[in-house]
């Protein structure tokens, strides 16, 4: 297991330079993006059109402790677009990790940030397409149509659940579990197995603030706001436990395969040989991550769409016929990945600014899908949005989200039945967002509605 190729590996010994050339913008953010209590209300779209407009192209210094030399930021929809339509020039293959996990080596959790770069998504070239054709059966018209017989009945089982009440958190009850569900159903996870990848999504959307909050004692010393001690031992054990169980249970595959999607992943090969462990911690990390937790805050974030903007629910409920458009809408607004990275493998340019070889480059989806070049008053939700299919949130290019189709499937279920059997809904308190600034990770939304039995 420790002789084919490992990813990170290479990665790590790679070093990232600083910029080879001159920035073409004086310009100083007040803000840094690197600062996650900026993502705690939704994300920071201003700051997102403040940078577009300034510095479309910019360079954002590092984090304190930092040992990465910092990243350019893209913010409007053709620069990301272009970079993400041409791979041969900027590389998945040392994005190191996305920032999920931050700062120095002492402050990450060693296994969670080696699988943050040991997956499909990290790799270029014929070894992402070979391994990503692994996964294609999955995610094929006909297995989704299957799919989607079983995702209705149980959007219906959890409706049922929360009618009578009144009220709910419906990340908790709702939009938490529809993920989990289908997700098991195309893994081949045991059902009894399934409520623990929920503890586990909880955790990994809080990685991201104890590496920030450690650097920040190593710098200011122990605040009022440090993390207890305790919480970050209990994310640690939670981590492991992720890890050993998605070892268990994807070696338990490869010795005895099955017709899902983790059978398939387990006897994979990169380069003819069998996956390492380092990238099946990584493939299962992608899985438990991405597989969940991106169609979990859609449907949670369109409910506040709604919410916030009456007239376009009214316009909705009256309208059926219009929800293929209100999905789009939803996923531009929401845009749940919040950024991803490249780097550049050889001298090029972006909207004029010239770039180094192994340069780190920030595509933020967020501002891209409210760039007004592309949509006409991109803060306004209007389901009406002709050109709504265009946002990003997906990704474009070779490594448009394998995925899309079952979100897509899952999100038409939930908003048809929902708004069908509770059009009154309304909020019920304050929501709740975790400080992530790589996925709009909600964890609580309190709504009310009339009971029904």
């Amino acid at each position: 297991m420790t002789s084919g190729y490992v990813l990170s590996d290479e990665v790590l010994d790679h070093q990232i330079n600083e910029p080879a050339f001159k920035k073409n913008s004086t310009y100083q953010a007040k803000k840094s993006l690197n600062d996650l209590d900026l993502f705690t209300k939704g994300q920071p779209v201003d700051f997102y059109k403040e940078l577009r407009d300034n510095a479309p192209v910019y360079f954002h210094d590092p984090m304190p402790t930092d040992p990465e030399p910092g990243y350019w930021v893209l913010t409007r929809h053709e620069d990301i677009k272009h970079v993400s339509m041409n791979p041969k020039i900027f590389s998945s293959q040392y994005a190191t990790g996305n920032m999920l996990t931050q700062g120095s080596e002492e402050n990450r959790h060693p296994r969670l940030f080696k699988s943050t770069i040991d997956h499909m998504l990290n790799l270029d070239g014929e070894m992402h397409l070979g391994l990503r054709k692994e996964h294609m059966p999955f995610f094929k018209p006909g297995y989704v149509e299957d799919l989607q017989k079983k995702v209705s009945v149980k959007v219906g089982q959890l409706l049922d659940q929360i009618g009578p009440m009144g009220e709910c958190n419906l990340v908790s009850e709702v939009s938490q579990q529809l993920p989990i569900y289908t997700l098991s159903e195309i893994l081949g996870i045991p059902e009894a197995d399934r409520q623990k990848l929920v503890t586990w999504m909880e955790f990994l959307e809080l990685a991201q603030y104890f590496a920030v909050e450690q650097i920040k004692q190593q710098n200011e010393g122990v605040t009022d706001s440090s993390p207890d001690p305790e919480m970050i031992n209990l994310f640690n054990a939670m981590v492991d436990e992720m890890f050993d169980y998605g070892k268990h249970i994807l070696l338990k595959k490869r010795k005895n395969p099955e017709n899902d999607l983790l059978s398939a992943i387990a006897n994979a090969k990169i380069e003819g040989k069998e996956l390492t462990q380092e990238f099946l911690d990584g493939s299962w990390l992608l899985i438990v991550f991405a597989g969940n937790d991106t169609t979990r805050n859609t449907m949670s974030g369109g409910i506040k769409l709604l919410h916030d903007n009456q007239d376009q629910k009214e316009l909705l409920i009256n309208n059926p016929d219009y929800l293929p458009n209100f999905i789009n809408e939803t996923i531009r607004c929401v845009s749940p990945v919040i950024h991803m990275r490249r780097t550049s493998l050889e001298e090029t340019e972006i909207n004029g600014q010239r770039i180094g070889p192994y340069e780190k480059i920030a595509l933020w989806y967020g501002a891209a899908n409210r760039d007004p070049e592309i949509f006409e008053n991109p803060d306004r939700f209007n389901i009406l949005r002709e050109n709504a299919d265009k946002h990003l949130a997906f990704g474009i290019g070779r490594h448009t989200c394998l995925g899309k189709p079952v979100a897509l499937m899952q999100l038409k279920e939930f908003y048809s039945q929902f708004l069908a059997r509770f059009p009154d809904f309304e909020m019920n308190g304050e929501w709740k967002v975790a400080p992530n600034n790589f996925v709009h990770a909600i964890q609580e939304m309190p709504i009310k509605f009339s009971p029904k039995s």
